[in-house]
């Protein structure tokens, strides 16, 4: 009966979207005929792993065939966009894409393919909130002590992310431009090893995902300080975004993550058309949406359409390569 109601969600998010006849069109029929492969650009164990094992589960189901999840770990996620970019444009290989796939030009020189061109977009699944955070014992409660400290002691204040290049480490260098202060940021090989030194005391804050910062901030180990949104964070009610935090130059942003599938350029039309549908139909689903609730990660707004999901990476790139020029980040090789 689950399996039903989901098909059956499928075929009437299907009809209001396309013709009948182009809906149920022969093309339709034949794909997919085998399993589907799910590249993800980052290790087995993270919060964007399970969100693509949780998506596997889901969309296989709704495709008929096995979804697998290939890792393909490193360069914030593009050694996994090139790989993908590289495979046949047949349908049968998909993409996992998120922020750090905009920036490959400017953070990643020696990377042999173009984000905007070589992976088409087929529509966001998900998106999650980020908070920045300081440790309990520091002296830090509001973004106003934060501004007050970095410019008493410029460049003293330090500013820990995941790695060159991740969302966490583009936040830093967008606090620093739009709020005009200097930190010293310092980069690890993860979220985890990250918190812990923040949580230790030894990093002053960071802009962790509320995923990562939740248990923490729950058992009080981790301090909140400011949602890094446009509206306050459901699971944090308490913490005040950065608008109210006193920071209205960065008012109305949304600072966090997004996750969207894409395929190879050159991938049937009718391919992508359908793989959507089946995402929106999917992320209606009680199941699918109470999971990625509990992952802290939120459905998307609709219209969800290729083409919406295509002017988000165009304002992505643009912002956050901007940035990292301003900033004057020099590439990685």
């Amino acid at each position: 009966m689950h399996h039903l109601k989901r098909n059956l969600a499928i075929l009437a998010l299907a009809s209001t979207t396309l013709p009948w006849g182009a809906m149920a069109s022969d093309q339709d029929a034949v794909y997919p005929q085998r399993p589907i492969t799910l590249v993800i650009g980052f290790p087995p164990g993270g919060s964007t792993d399970a969100l693509a094992r949780l998506l596997a589960r889901y969309l296989g189901e709704a495709l008929g065939q096995k979804m697998i999840v290939q890792y393909k770990p490193g360069a914030g996620g593009n050694i996994g966009a090139q790989y993908a970019a590289r495979a046949a444009p047949d349908g049968y290989t998909l993409f996992l894409g998120a922020r750090p796939n905009t920036i490959h030009k400017t953070m990643y020189g020696s990377m042999k393919y173009d984000f905007s061109r070589d992976l088409v977009p087929v529509g966001l699944v998900a998106t999650m909130q980020y908070v920045m955070v300081s440790s309990t014992h520091a002296p830090i409660a509001t973004v106003d002590d934060v501004v007050r400290l970095a410019r008493a002691y410029p460049g003293a204040m330090t500013c820990a992310s995941a790695g060159m290049g991740t969302t966490t480490h583009l936040l830093c260098e967008l606090l620093q431009q739009e709020l005009d202060i200097d930190m010293q940021h310092v980069p690890y090989n993860g979220g985890a090893q990250a918190l812990t030194d923040v949580i230790g005391g030894r990093i002053d804050i960071y802009a962790a995902s509320v995923a990562e910062a939740l248990p923490h901030v729950r058992a009080g180990a981790l301090k909140p300080i400011a949602a890094m949104s446009s509206v306050r964070i459901q699971t944090m009610p308490d913490v005040p975004t950065l608008e109210e935090s006193g920071a209205p130059q960065l008012s109305g942003l949304e600072l966090g993550n997004w996750t969207g599938l894409l395929v190879p350029a050159g991938t049937p039309s009718h391919v992508t058309a359908k793989l959507n549908r089946t995402i929106n139909a999917a992320l209606i689903d009680p199941g699918l949406h109470d999971a990625m609730a509990r992952l802290s990660f939120a459905p998307p707004q609709q219209p969800n359409t290729p083409t919406a999901f295509k002017e988000l990476i165009a304002e992505e790139t643009h912002r956050w390569n901007q940035i990292l020029r301003m900033r004057n980040i020099k590439p990685l090789h």
